[in-house]
């Protein structure tokens, strides 16, 4: 009698534990994971890019919010940084004052962009909650190749990707990124850029 009581227990919490399991499965963002839980414990991965490889735009062209095509050539400030990011992400939603200050203390040489990984309407719900005062451009179907294009091996959101001038890659960040972190890499871009000049 006890070894029935006990398998039945044993099933039950099985039971429990593959519901939840196929739950949080089932609702979660299928193509990202979240780079980070908490401000305190976050995973943060930086890496500067030794032989950077420049890359071309001419092919990546993905819808703004008002579904115009846009590619990222039309951009044409010294510096780029491109943010991957969705409004279901925490992390990637803290970050978010950092890189509207970023854009308006840098617009002059630097040109931020958000990757936006969700559908147009979520997006824009979100942008006219929170307004950036950068582009935003939707990536849909094109987001396995777009990580690649940009080293986000790991699928991570948010995660960052400095460009220079020549649009190579020389720094990327896996995790939540602050505005101290940024503004080192564009002072570090900014003195290369006034040598070589």
């Amino acid at each position: 009698m006890n070894r029935n009581i006990l398998f039945i227990i044993a099933i039950s919490l099985l039971s429990t534990v593959a519901g939840v399991a196929m739950f949080r499965f089932s609702t979660a963002q299928p193509e990202f994971i979240s780079a980070s839980v908490s401000t305190d414990s976050a995973p943060h991965k930086s890496t500067d890019s030794t032989k950077p490889v420049a890359l071309n735009f001419d092919n990546i062209v993905l819808n703004d919010l008002e579904t115009k095509p846009r590619n990222l050539s039309e951009w044409k400030a010294p510096i780029m940084i491109v943010n991957f990011w969705a409004p279901w992400c925490p992390p990637c939603r803290r970050e978010i004052p950092a890189l509207v200050d970023i854009q308006k203390t840098y617009q002059h040489n630097m040109q931020l962009i958000g990757l936006s990984f969700d559908t147009q309407q979520n997006v824009t719900a979100f942008n006219d909650k929170y307004p950036m005062n950068y582009p935003l451009l939707l990536v849909q179907k094109e987001a396995t190749q777009i990580n690649k294009y940009f080293g986000n091996d790991s699928r991570a959101l948010p995660f960052t990707a400095i460009l220079n001038e020549q649009r190579e890659i020389v720094f990327q960040h896996s995790g939540e990124i602050s505005k101290e972190q940024l503004e080192t890499q564009i002072q570090k871009l900014s003195q290369k850029s006034a040598v070589q000049s």
